[in-house]
């Protein structure tokens, strides 16, 4: 069997890459990976998306004339708030989408998308596959619109589609993301002060990055379309104890700075019930990943 996997150099792909390799049920398969990155390893089949311009002879030159299951991960998304509206990369998440079906070698049997809960409207309460999609940035609604697209596309080829609305994850990895676990960690190993822009109280829920990767291969499984399916936690930390936890974990003397811009607070709060009906549950604790994502940091400056 190949599996075709997008975006691979990416936070997540690079996680599932690592993920796929160990996994005993994947190994008698092909990994044929799609990327721009530079990925020289033998494990896998690479071919280069030159900006998603390739084509189908691509895939023979390598010796794949044919994909059972593409898992979609490669797209544009925001590593701040402020680049979610970029126009021409979020156009480019549809285009890229609708050309890679376009393609493809052959018409997969299997068709995984990682989409973005980005997708939902402004609600109170806990988020769930129910909570009406009206999306609040561009970014989100180019997500959306591939999910839409690909659910017709999907009907018309007989391909088993599965969208996965990705949640807050965190983890080895996350870089380049002006998120609150990363910039927590760069801040005290700088020795500065880590900073919280808001009273504090704010509620989210984390998902490590290598249990969003194992309920992804998770969904290879599955013979049917279940409908979306998030990837989310059902743990809430405020902001300011997630702060004050990644202090603790640094053993750094360090004070959190307060710096409050307005009134407004928002909780993300997470129902994962599909999730764990489907496709499993998580299982590593909040804290736990945070010491490995602290020590993957601390490692990078030495």
């Amino acid at each position: 069997m190949n599996i075709l996997v997008t975006g691979a150099t990416g936070f997540i792909g690079s996680n599932l890459l690592a993920v796929m390799v160990n996994k005993d049920t994947l190994k008698e398969h092909n990994i044929v990976v799609l990327t721009n990155g530079n990925l020289d390893d033998s494990r896998f089949k690479c071919i280069y998306n030159k900006n998603f311009h390739f084509t189908k002879q691509d895939f023979l030159e390598q010796g794949v004339s044919k994909i059972d299951i593409v898992m979609h991960l490669g797209a544009f998304t925001p590593k701040s708030f402020l680049e979610s509206n970029n126009i021409s990369k979020s156009l480019s998440n549809i285009n890229n989408t609708i050309y890679l079906c376009e393609n493809l070698p052959n018409t997969p049997k299997k068709f995984i998308f990682t989409s973005t809960l980005d997708v939902y409207s402004s609600v109170e309460g806990s988020i769930t596959e129910g909570t009406p999609t009206i999306p609040q940035s561009l970014y989100g609604q180019s997500k959306l619109f591939c999910e839409k697209m690909l659910e017709q596309w999907s009907t018309e080829n007989g391909v088993v589609l599965q969208i996965l609305r990705v949640g807050h994850i965190y983890g080895r990895g996350e870089d380049s993301y002006k998120k609150i676990i990363p910039a927590t960690i760069k801040a005290i190993l700088a020795g500065q002060k880590p900073i919280v822009f808001s009273a504090g109280s704010e509620l989210r829920s984390f998902l490590n990055v290598t249990d969003c990767c194992n309920l992804i291969l998770k969904a290879i499984e599955l013979e049917e379309y279940k409908q979306p399916i998030n990837l989310v936690s059902e743990q809430p930390i405020s902001v300011l104890a997630l702060v004050n936890m990644i202090v603790e974990i640094s053993k750094q003397n360090v004070e959190v700075e307060i710096i409050r811009q307005n009134n407004y607070t928002r909780d993300f709060i997470f129902d994962n019930t599909k999730m764990k009906a489907n496709l499993g549950v998580e299982t590593i604790s909040l804290r736990t990943g945070l010491e490995e994502e602290y020590e993957y940091f601390k490692s990078k400056q030495n």
